[in-house]
């Protein structure tokens, strides 16, 4: 792979988190080698015989596979070979390159695919025009092209998986039990509103309806634990899928809310959500003017003709970001206070965070810390009390800042920092973040690059 396809499939992947890898005919090393470094993801070379099932290799061919990786840095301790269906696992990254949907026909990957994806699987394949691969794929996600199949050259394809949709008579019936007597809650079809009455503090948030009900034990929407630990009033708007609400039953829905007086009610309103739901937060908080709004890694539109550099979230770029509720930097400016925070080494979401420019935005910076910031915040156990204190209105620059300094002895951070420098040419300050991350923890992926940055100094 070339170092221009490389970057183009790093960023394109989307993921905070890769710990396994999956390289199907161990065609894609230099993918392999780049996520170890920067996540210490565990690579297994796996064989698969043009029909899909799994083949024997010879010690010749893993050999030859392994040098690959041991010269691209990759330590002999990360890699396995997967030669048998119960060898294999759940992967969070799988690479076809040079074989199904190019060599072999794709319907061959059926089998091994129904064994390996799961909700935030990402595949990255080469395909041929005619292959009836992007058929194949839809049936599992969404896929974004980043290299066209041509005739007499094949394309490359980063495919994301999207949860399978839960009945919608299921979340019915869960959301009509929480709303209670006092509450309610409206089918729009697509989307649904849940409301659970509490005080006199209401906290809009938006969430993906297949990630509560498939990821989430409790099944409850983004945010419901923290809300009702502090007896707020919750509206919880809920997609059922990827639609970042573009909607009309949406639109029709915060109007009538608006103008039936519901959100003036409260002494304080808050529209809080992550990613989609950041989008959304900032997008139809303008349904009750002087609101605060909290979004964190936000997307102010999806419309190309606005922000053509977006080149995630393909599922959605069919649908209309125009109107009342469209541009979500643009009708924030609404809000008494907008509260974006991103990671600025996280490209797109720091150019979408840049396009909030009104007088009423603070931007909260959270370096390396990823796309996902709001798992990675919670992992540190700072984002309940962010939240809270975005929400009262005392989050400050020097409280939010002695909170982040947690980031320090997060995991992921110092990964992404070691990285950083290495990228920028300071392998001293790399190693410098591989010994005080050691003196914390065992990190085989920070001990391994230790030992090349030293016997890089020999």
């Amino acid at each position: 792979m070339k170092q221009d396809e490389l970057k183009a499939v790093l960023a394109t992947l989307d993921l905070d988190e890769v710990a396994r890898m999956a390289d199907i005919g161990g065609q894609a090393p230099e993918l392999a080698a780049a996520l170890n470094r920067r996540y210490g993801t565990r690579i297994d070379l796996v064989s698969l015989r043009p029909r899909g099932r799994f083949a024997d290799i010879s010690e010749d061919e893993a050999a030859a596979y392994l040098e690959k990786l041991k010269a691209l840095g990759v330590d002999e301790a990360d890699v396995s070979v997967v030669t048998h269906r119960k060898m294999a696992g759940k992967y969070d990254v799988i690479a076809s390159l040079n074989g199904f949907g190019s060599v072999h026909r794709i319907a061959g990957l059926e089998r091994f695919l129904g064994r390996v994806l799961h909700a935030q699987s990402r595949l990255v394949i080469e395909v041929r025009k005619g292959s009836g691969s992007y058929p194949f794929l839809n049936r599992y996600g969404s896929c974004n092209t980043l290299i066209p199949p041509r005739r007499e050259k094949p394309g490359l394809v980063v495919m994301s998986v999207e949860p399978a949709s839960e009945p919608a008579g299921t979340w019915s019936a869960i959301a009509r039990e929480l709303a209670g007597e006092g509450g309610f809650f409206t089918d729009c079809g697509e989307h649904s509103f849940l409301f659970i009455p509490r005080g006199d503090t209401l906290v809009v948030t938006f969430d993906n309806l297949d990630i509560a009900m498939t990821k989430r034990e409790e099944r409850r929407p983004w945010g419901f634990g923290f809300i009702e630990a502090q007896g707020w009033s919750m509206l919880g708007v809920m997609a059922g899928g990827w639609t970042w609400f573009r909607d009309q039953a949406v639109t029709e829905e915060f109007n009538r809310l608006r103008d039936s007086g519901f959100f003036g009610r409260f002494r304080r309103v808050v529209f809080y959500g992550a990613s989609m739901g950041g989008y959304a937060a900032a997008a139809f908080s303008p349904a009750a003017p002087g609101a605060t709004v909290f979004a964190i890694s936000p997307q102010s539109t999806l419309d190309k003709a606005v922000v053509p550099w977006e080149m995630r979230y393909k599922k959605a770029w069919s649908r209309d970001f125009s109107g009342e509720y469209g541009d979500a930097a643009e009708v924030s400016k609404a809000a008494a206070q907008v509260h974006v925070m991103y990671d600025p080494y996280v490209k797109p979401d720091a150019a979408h965070a840049a396009r909030f420019t009104g007088e009423n935005v603070t931007h909260w910076r959270c370096p390396l810390l990823g796309h996902r910031l709001g798992s990675s915040l919670h992992q540190m156990g700072i984002l309940q009390e962010i939240a809270r204190r975005i929400i009262d209105g005392t989050l400050d620059r020097h409280g939010f800042h002695r909170l982040l300094r947690r980031r320090h002895d997060f995991p992921r951070y110092q990964r992404e920092l070691a990285n950083l420098a290495l990228e920028r040419g300071h392998p001293e300050l790399a190693a410098q973040v591989c010994r005080y991350s050691l003196d914390q923890r065992d990190d085989r992926h920070l001990g391994a690059m230790l030992d090349r940055l030293s016997k890089a100094e020999v």
